[in-house]
């Protein structure tokens, strides 16, 4: 992503298509994603016999088993391989996932995906993603809309109003101390759909959305939240300062230096303000 030219949105997807089909090297996409989100999603889809889809903002909508390209692509901002950073007349995450199933040689609609297919469809998604599928979700016709369960931690003012019935109930005991299943906030979204299948849940769509939130709600009842602890907020000045003590560190990488302010140096920064002085600091260092 980072040789492609800047360009209008449509005009990057185009180009970015043609590099995949010219790319000759395949693997299983299995075999691509290695993440605890992917694992997680593959245990589940093991143990209930259900076919995995993967939700790529490289590829588009492809099925675990596709043989396709390696690639670097994301849509999360001011990660070294996103695309944001070569749209030119303004960059959102929706137009994105349409041009790129117009353009991607391997990207095919959600509905023909789930064509011929029976049983639930479980989706867990981050913000990001589910921001990129929530239009075609919404499409779906009313058969498969009432078969859709959603995994999220995106706050619910994020999602669409047609989507919130869907979205199952869980919340931060997934991290607190009587979680058997505790991670970070990128593989919440995973780790929330393997408990579900592992209460039993997923295997017969004779079951409606609220019974499996109810079955939910009662499982997680009695966890405790996790502790809630106060990060040191700083200003712009020492947070650029730190950004250049530890830049080589995480190689450059926004987001590897923003879970490192958080998880390690304990310091709280808005993601889209941290963006913008990681942006300094590189252009500084160029």
């Amino acid at each position: 992503m980072m040789s492609l030219a800047s360009a209008r949105l449509d005009e990057v997807a185009r180009d970015w298509g043609r590099r995949l089909e010219n790319e000759s090297e395949r693997f299983l996409a299995s075999e691509i994603y290695g993440g605890r989100s992917f694992q997680e999603a593959r245990t589940a889809a093991t143990a209930i016999n259900a076919q995995l889809l993967v939700v790529s903002a490289g590829l588009g909508l492809v099925d675990a088993g596709q043989r396709v390209p390696p690639y670097a692509c994301t849509v999360l901002v001011d990660a070294e391989d996103s695309v944001r950073a070569r749209v030119v007349d303004g960059f959102e995450i929706p137009k994105w996932w349409k041009a790129l199933r117009a353009t991607s040689p391997f990207a095919r609609p959600l509905e023909d995906r789930l064509s011929g297919q029976s049983g639930l469809i479980l989706a867990a998604l981050s913000d990001a993603y589910l921001d990129m599928l929530a239009d075609e979700l919404v499409a779906l016709p009313q058969k498969l809309l009432g078969r859709l369960r959603i995994f999220t931690r995106a706050p619910e003012a994020r999602i669409l109003q047609a989507l919130r019935p869907f979205v199952m109930p869980y919340d931060d005991r997934l991290d607190g101390p009587d979680s058997h299943m505790r991670g970070t906030r990128s593989d919440f979204a995973a780790r929330a759909l393997r408990h579900y299948v592992d209460l039993g849940l997923g295997r017969s769509e004779a079951t409606s959305t609220d019974k499996d939130a109810d079955v939910i709600r009662a499982a997680i009842s009695t966890w405790q939240f996790p502790a809630k602890f106060e990060r040191k907020r700083l200003d712009d000045a020492a947070i650029i300062l730190l950004l250049e003590e530890h830049w080589d560190h995480a190689g450059g990488s926004g987001t590897k230096l923003l879970r490192y302010f958080r998880d390690e140096l304990d310091i709280a920064c808005e993601q889209s303000r941290f963006a913008g002085l990681v942006r300094l600091v590189r252009e500084k260092r160029s």
